[in-house]
């Protein structure tokens, strides 16, 4: 017992790391297809993933020095069906007629182990039923083979890491496993509180009518990312930004890879094609100016702080003193749209531009 409790603690310990790097795929994903990222959806996804890595480190877990490994000679493959049943009644002392031994038999680890492995893969029927939809023969299919992956991971020494298996393959863990499967498959009919996979669908799409703020920094990543890979070629970021965000959008009708990715679009206020020059306000705004700011500022003042011309120094304390109170009031609109859902920024409204979903409704 003490082995499973050890490799369910591994499982948590390592989940941040795993769920940290599948997020930005899930995001995008999600984004993509529904435009909107559902909370129960993403308990039910992140605790899935959660499952699978405890069975996965229950079936590997805990790992053995090599020189143990190099001198167990006992036999690494049991091929007889329903073998489990002859070493119950062998090695746990269970007497059909002495009701004495029925809990003594409950602790021996020839039941408890069955049971385990047995209820181990019940949460993956209910997964692959309530969540993926699976038919019947899919979930004792899928069961059976995510059994074999974890059997065959023990015969093969966890891929030929140790010099032979040092679990055993066991052609009852197959039965067993996949029975538990088809046991959460039957019993997710009595699931009937949660919501439907399609209620979720449906949920998903109404709300990715809406372009929040946490959908368009996702665009905003992958475009930044995009823009600086293309920036290592081109070497000047103002030719390598005005190309992406001015051309490309204007070519796109609105539409530049982040936003394509993410399923969103740039219209004018009436949702109409957008003006060639007011992209060109949109994004000298935003990149020019927002951003830009403390790379003016300080370039401003390296080059003209020394200087003795009175006006150019009055000048420059006037436009930093402009350039930071345009900064300010972006950083509170900003503020603002995280916590309120804030629909425009300044620019948008000077620009006269805003984004719209641009997600096809599947039929539910």
């Amino acid at each position: 017992m003490t082995n499973y409790v050890y490799s369910i603690e591994t499982a948590f310990f390592v989940f941040p790391l795993i769920a940290f790097l599948f997020t930005l795929p899930y995001v995008i994903y999600n984004y993509h297809k529904y435009g909107a990222i559902m909370i129960f959806r993403t308990l039910i996804v992140y605790s899935f993933i959660l499952y699978l890595m405890s069975v996965y480190f229950l079936v590997i877990l805990p790992l053995p020095s090599f020189e143990r490994v190099a001198k167990m000679t006992r036999s690494f493959v049991q091929l007889i069906p329903f073998q489990f049943v002859v070493d119950f009644f062998k090695e746990s002392g269970f007497i059909w007629s002495q009701p004495g031994t029925y809990l003594k038999s409950l602790k021996d680890p020839s039941f408890y182990n069955v049971i385990f492995n047995l209820f181990m893969f019940v949460p993956f029927g209910i997964y692959l039923r309530y969540y993926f939809k699976c038919t019947f023969s899919k979930t004792l299919l899928y069961s059976f083979l995510l059994s074999l992956f974890f059997e065959l991971t023990q015969l093969s020494g966890l891929y030929g890491i140790y010099p032979r298996p040092y679990r055993l393959f066991d052609v009852d863990d197959l039965i067993i496993n996949t029975s538990g499967g088809i046991i959460g498959y039957l019993i997710t009919s009595f699931l009937g509180f949660l919501p439907s996979r399609e209620k979720l669908d449906k949920l998903s799409y109404q709300k990715g009518e809406q372009v929040t703020i946490y959908r368009r920094l996702v665009a905003f990543l992958i475009d930044w990312i995009i823009v600086s890979a293309c920036n290592l070629m081109i070497r000047n970021i103002l030719i390598t930004g005005i190309i992406y965000f001015c051309v490309l959008s204007l070519l796109t009708k609105g539409r530049t890879i982040g936003k394509r990715i993410v399923q969103i679009r740039l219209v004018s206020k009436n949702e109409i094609a957008v003006k060639w020059y007011a992209y060109f306000i949109r994004y000298g705004f935003l990149y020019g100016i927002i951003m830009g700011t403390p790379f003016w500022i300080v370039t401003g003042f390296t080059k003209f702080y020394s200087s003795e011309n009175f006006f150019i120094l009055v000048l420059l304390l006037i436009s930093s003193f402009v350039l930071i109170c345009i900064y300010v009031k972006f950083f509170f609109e900003f503020l603002r749209a995280l916590l309120f859902s804030k629909k425009l920024f300044f620019y948008e409204t000077i620009s006269g531009t805003k984004h719209i979903s641009t997600v096809r409704k599947e039929r539910l």
